[in-house]
């Protein structure tokens, strides 16, 4: 099970764009599990899966997979998967982004994308006609992994990031976007793009009709999630960390030891990717504990004891700190469900 979470502002977009296109937004919530009340706070975060089943919820409804962002009918679904079957036959990593972005040019005339090679670096490149369409940055965020995810798919291996751009300011998501990206990030820079080594352009296209067949699945959505099995030094302390948290997480040291790295080149290399041990210590309990609250068979002091944390009262000061919220204001959008209010906080 992928345990990561994805921060509400994504959820306040989908639904931003539904509610312009006329939608029900509150069936979408529940159709997806999601309380209504976590989007008036900023720290709040909903789970892997209930971000994917509202997005597809929102783009079958819509028929666009980019959810008429700008009031836009832009690509209707089945889209994404067309590129995708003629993109497998290419020979190599450059053709295919080639002949990717050449697809979506056509389709999309108000949004210019590019792929530019630069000695030892390539550049993937988004601008938009009227950046007013997208007030948020949710579209620009959006191409971009979108376009390293696929590309990693395409040579069946994740593809480090070097740097990302934005022309705009840093958001109030900014921490997302480390996350998102593992790489250094510059703003109010004079494009949106993507960093890349070129020499991944020359590597082969690894995938199959058969194997585009399992992708599909889930696609686009799935793209857009943060991955736990990627080969990033960030996945690799979460795989060291593991799923147990009932029992003491190991200290920097012994996660060090295990990756058969320095102590120093550990803290190096995750600071390229844009994160710290304790970041992700925060971040992996957070979402574990987000994805424990979806499952009502699981009362609080049971997750809270799955956390290792020894009394009821820790577990939902760690969790309001992390989110905004306690965890039965999380799971119920109300009341805790064990009676325990904020106060008891």
């Amino acid at each position: 099970m992928n345990e990561s979470s994805v921060a509400i502002n994504y959820i306040r977009s989908a639904l931003q764009a539904a509610r312009d296109a006329g939608l029900d937004v509150g069936a979408l919530l529940e159709s997806a599990g999601i309380p209504a009340s976590l989007l008036g706070e900023s720290r709040a975060r909903v789970s892997h899966a209930q971000y994917l089943r509202l997005t597809l919820a929102a783009m079958r409804a819509l028929d666009d997979e980019f959810l008429r962002r700008g009031g836009i009918r832009r690509t209707p679904m089945g889209t994404f998967p067309l590129m995708c079957r003629a993109a497998i036959h290419e020979p190599n990593l450059r053709r295919a982004l080639v002949l990717a972005l050449r697809f979506y040019d056509t389709l999309l005339p108000d949004v210019q994308l590019s792929l530019h090679r630069h000695g030892e670096s390539a550049v993937l490149s988004v601008a938009l006609a009227d950046p007013g369409v997208d007030p948020d940055h949710v579209m620009v965020e959006v191409m971009l992994v979108l376009a390293q995810r696929f590309a990693s798919w395409l040579v069946d291996h994740r593809i480090a990031l070097t740097a990302a751009e934005f022309t705009y300011p840093p958001p109030s998501h900014v921490d997302e976007y480390r996350m998102l990206f593992h790489c250094p990030l510059a703003f109010d820079a004079a494009r949106n793009a993507i960093h890349f080594q070129a020499r991944y352009l020359d590597w082969p296209v690894a995938q199959t009709p058969r194997s585009l067949k399992r992708f599909l699945r889930d696609a686009p959505g799935n793209l857009l999630v943060i991955p736990d099995n990627d080969n990033s030094v960030t996945a690799q302390v979460r795989a060291c960390l593991g799923r147990d948290f009932s029992q003491e997480l190991p200290d920097f040291e012994e996660v060090a030891l295990r990756l058969k790295i320095t102590p120093q080149t550990l803290r190096r290399r995750l600071r390229e990717e844009g994160t710290s041990y304790q970041e992700i210590k925060d971040n992996i309990r957070r979402d574990a504990a987000i994805a424990y609250l979806s499952r009502p068979q699981l009362s609080i002091m049971d997750i809270a004891q799955m956390m290792g944390f020894s009394e009821p009262s820790t577990f939902h000061r760690a969790f309001k700190k992390w989110t905004g919220l306690t965890p039965g204001a999380y799971r119920q959008g109300s009341a805790d469900r064990d009676g325990t209010t904020d106060a008891d906080d």
